[in-house]
């Protein structure tokens, strides 16, 4: 989805895009809908606003099936019994915008794009900021629009460029040099092949896997591991950056071509936040990276010198983000790792709610001290990220006044978010984020003021080349604009350009 500037209810974490999922099988009488559900269902934590499936029907033709709402109540048992067909796709939904418009079916995916010269579904994961640039060219060839998505400017640029060829790997060889961005792209066409794609920086996630059986050979791509795992598939390996894989029924997968670069760009809050503990990305376990970011800050935490402070300290995890960090913290400073904060699981997405009254209560809806662990202890926060500080402020408060904590030492495995995304985050502009509003205003103090605020005891964040450490990946393996101010796409300058001026005739 393209960058918007959000004018809605302020949220306090930075949420993910999109998942996609796809699967062929080489029994054409074997649907593949019930796979599709289990897939996306794993792969729920990336995207809650709507879901879909595109399923090629006997005789070639592709029907998508797509709604609002959790996989779980789109894809039920009887929209289920009647989607059949033995290679499909699938995509969950993230809006990165509140507008009313994006509400509309059109809006949703996979986008089903027909035309009378051809007919594909694309599921999409990842932002495209050169979007109007292309948008406009495509106009000016006589395309016409039925949407504001980068989604469907992809869908454009790929049926106009098969123009010139049927040739779908040269066709997405084209296409990746018109887009500037972050992205994952599973393509279904109407020949039954499924196609996808990984941006030469390797942003987004991307997996191939199979499950092959004494029936029937399947084959999965996902935008985690855990998808692959869910329907007991075999994960295969990372879909390499840059690289476009064949996924055929009729055959199995391959590697079409990569399209090299000197550096990678992977999104470290991949393995901060967003992927699944249980994931695999990139040859790097999810939960293995949360572990270490936890040990390294345990390593240079000066108040695990303090006997006064150790002697009486546990360590609780925010839920569920802050878990593995936890364990990792605990286990290296030798202390006891305890749930002290009970999450309500049917209270979530606070950052939407209407109102900062109604904001605030349902922090209190949704996390509760167990006063009985944590009475008269330091407690020892871990979580994975502070973006406006407003939710960490609130938690800090519950935890000392209806838990009666003696003292809340909070620590953050990721180091200072001072930058906004434009590759497929939904961050809040700069002047909102707390680390980049309080080093304009503080200094080099800044940190300090920030503990203020929030009302901890003390504050610790993780520091960028712990954070490298963690991943085991380089500085010039992983994407660190958010920590860094350095973009390393093109035409995110000239956006910065837009956002600049427009936040200077507003003060």
């Amino acid at each position: 989805m393209p960058r918007k500037f959000y004018d809605g209810p302020q949220r306090d974490k930075p949420r993910e895009n999109c998942a996609i999922f796809g699967v062929a099988c080489d029994d054409i009488g074997y649907s593949v809908s019930k796979l599709l559900y289990s897939g996306l269902i794993a792969l729920q934590h990336r995207g809650q606003e709507a879901t879909g499936i595109s399923l090629l029907e006997t005789g070639g033709n592709i029907y998508t099936y797509k709604r609002k709402g959790l996989v779980s109540k789109v894809l039920n048992n009887r929209v289920l019994s009647k989607l059949w067909g033995n290679v499909g796709i699938g995509h969950n939904r993230y809006a990165t915008t509140g507008a009313k418009e994006y509400s509309s079916s059109y809006y949703l995916q996979p986008f089903h794009f027909k035309n009378n010269e051809i007919e594909f579904s694309l599921a999409f994961n990842g932002t495209i900021p050169n979007y109007a640039e292309l948008m406009k060219k495509l106009e000016d060839m006589g395309r016409v629009f039925v949407t504001n998505t980068d989604t469907e400017v992809i869908a454009q640029l790929i049926a106009s460029l098969s123009i010139g060829t049927e040739d779908w790997p040269e066709i997405l060889r084209l296409t990746s040099k018109f887009l500037d961005g972050s992205y994952a792209i599973i393509i279904l066409t109407s020949e039954g092949d499924i196609y996808a794609m990984r941006d030469p920086l390797g942003f987004k996630p991307l997996c191939i896997g199979e499950l092959k059986t004494g029936k029937r050979n399947l084959y999965f791509v996902s935008s985690e591991s855990c998808g692959i795992d869910a329907v007991d598939g075999k994960f295969l390996r990372d879909v390499k950056p840059g690289e476009i894989i064949h996924i055929s029924h009729q055959k199995d997968i391959h590697s079409e071509m990569v399209l090299r670069t000197n550096k990678t760009a992977i999104c470290q809050f991949e393995y901060i936040y967003f992927a699944r503990p249980d994931s695999i990305i990139d040859g790097v376990s999810v939960v293995e990276a949360r572990m270490r970011l936890g040990m390294y800050l345990a390593k240079k935490d000066p108040i695990l010198k303090n006997s006064e402070i150790t002697d009486n300290a546990i360590v609780v995890p925010v839920p569920d983000s802050g878990r593995s960090v936890a364990v990792g913290y605990a286990k290296e400073a030798k202390l006891p790792y305890i749930e002290g904060l009970m999450k309500n699981r049917y209270i979530w997405r606070t950052f939407i709610m209407p109102g900062q009254n109604r904001r605030k209560a349902a922090v209190k809806e949704k996390l509760n001290p167990i006063k009985s662990v944590i009475e008269g202890k330091d407690i020892i926060l871990l979580d994975d990220s502070i973006v406006r500080g407003t939710t960490m402020r609130q938690i800090v408060q519950l935890l000392k006044e209806r838990g009666g904590a003696k003292r809340v030492h909070l620590r953050i495995s990721c180091p200072p978010i001072i930058s906004p995304c434009y590759m497929g985050i939904d961050f809040p502009t700069k002047s909102e984020l707390i680390a980049a509003k309080f080093y304009n205003k503080y200094g080099d103090s800044y940190i300090e003021e920030i503990r203020k605020h929030i009302g901890a005891d003390s504050l610790l964040y993780q520091t960028k080349e712990d954070l490298s450490r963690a991943i085991t990946k380089s500085e010039n393996e992983l994407c660190r604009a958010c920590l860094t101010g350095i973009y390393p796409l093109k035409s995110v300058e000239k956006i910065r350009e837009i956002e600049d001026s427009i936040a200077k005739s507003r003060t």
